[in-house]
């Protein structure tokens, strides 16, 4: 089991709806784009941990994107955070190349693909889902060209797979099952990021509960990413 670390965070910055959390990160696993860390102001009394993807930066600086509503561990205005991870499954970037990966983020699943492009070497096209116009800011940390989506438009209707051989998505559950039966359809290769409570981020509270392969599993053991033709089975 890891041990917590504590990390000074150096700032703050807002991102249209969404804020830049700067932390001290040298010698920090970020670990690969799609795993997470459980996050928690220490100063903070009567918050839980939360879960926050973790990333670097091209400046060589770790950060992570959060949403101020969610009151992540009790963020506001740490001067501090105790991280623990990197925890669960990642995206698999193997065959990753950025002309031919799509990024498909709906709403805080923006959150979990900053990383990407540093480590595919380079920025995919993405497509973005968001409600509010102020929530599409975030979208610069992974491409500035992101094609965004306004509800009540669905971003499915702006999916073109054409010259794709890979999709990498995160949001909600109805969005990546959908997701997941455009990709199937048109045989490319598809890696989701799904959304659930988590309580410990490590399988002790069962709080995560999804469904994959047509049974009960942890998220936060057997993702957040997975294989999109796991949910077919589930749907």
């Amino acid at each position: 089991m890891r041990e917590p670390v504590e990390v000074a965070v150096l700032g703050t910055e807002a991102l249209g709806a969404y804020t830049l959390v700067r932390v001290a990160g040298a010698g920090i696993d970020v670990g690969s784009p799609g795993q997470f860390a459980m996050a928690l102001d220490p100063d903070a009394a009567g918050y839980l941990a939360r879960p926050v993807g973790v990333f670097r930066l091209e400046d060589g600086e770790v950060a992570m994107l959060v949403d101020p509503a969610h009151r992540v561990g009790g963020l506001g205005g740490a001067r501090r955070l105790r991280l623990l991870g990197p925890l669960g499954h990642g995206y698999d970037l193997t065959a990753a190349e950025p002309a031919s990966t799509l990024l498909v983020a709906g709403g805080i699943g923006i959150t979990v693909l900053p990383g990407v492009p540093l480590a595919i070497g380079g920025r995919p096209r993405m497509l973005a889902a968001f409600r509010l116009p102020t929530q599409a800011a975030a979208t610069a940390l992974v491409d500035a060209d992101t094609r965004v989506v306004l509800a009540p438009a669905s971003v499915l209707d702006a999916l073109e797979l054409a010259a794709i051989t890979l999709v990498l998505g995160a949001g909600p559950t109805g969005l990546m099952h959908a997701l997941a039966e455009r990709c199937a359809a048109a045989g490319v290769a598809c890696q989701v990021a799904l959304e659930a409570p988590m309580g410990c981020g490590f399988g002790a509270c069962y709080g995560c509960a999804v469904e994959l392969d047509g049974a009960t599993a942890r998220l936060c053991l057997e993702g957040p990413v997975v294989d999109a033709r796991r949910l077919a089975v589930a749907r």
